[in-house]
């Protein structure tokens, strides 16, 4: 089987795609704390998928110094730049003291509403990347937008 992640259409699809993988992988956990809101000593879970997206674009280096390109993993960077790391946003117990008598720590509402905030986010992202595969197809067809 070829490996889709292999083909790549800029940093922008790319950064588009992982912003919905990390969405996806959010809902998942949200959908499992409300599922299980009312299961004995349950522990809320998250993705804290945004600093992740953050690692894996890197951080620039300062404006006012002279840019430096590295071509290779063995060359470092110099100055304030980080390189970028593979996008992997991992899941997170959340263990924070339970406020409920039966042990567990999922607040329904508080869950409702990051559900609602990242399904947002999700169309959002859906929405820019559609947009740009829109762009790429008018280049290619060359036909006006």
């Amino acid at each position: 089987m070829t490996d889709i992640n292999a083909l790549s259409f800029g940093s922008t699809v790319d950064m588009l795609s992982n912003a919905m993988t990390g969405a996806s992988m959010n809902q998942t956990q949200l959908a499992n704390n409300i599922a299980n809101a009312n299961t004995p000593n349950f522990r809320r879970s998250t993705v804290s998928f945004k600093e992740a997206l953050a690692e894996a674009a890197g951080v620039p280096a300062d404006s006012d110094s002279l840019p430096m390109e590295t071509d290779d993993d063995r060359q470092f960077a110099i100055g304030d730049a980080q390189p970028p790391v593979p996008f992997d946003p991992q899941p997170q117990v959340d263990t924070a003291t339970q406020m409920r008598a039966d042990g567990s720590n999922v607040d329904i509402d508080q869950e409702s509403a990051e559900l609602a905030q990242n399904s947002s986010y999700q169309q959002t992202m859906a929405q820019l990347l559609s947009t740009q595969f829109s762009i790429y197809q008018s280049v290619i067809t060359e036909t006006p937008r």
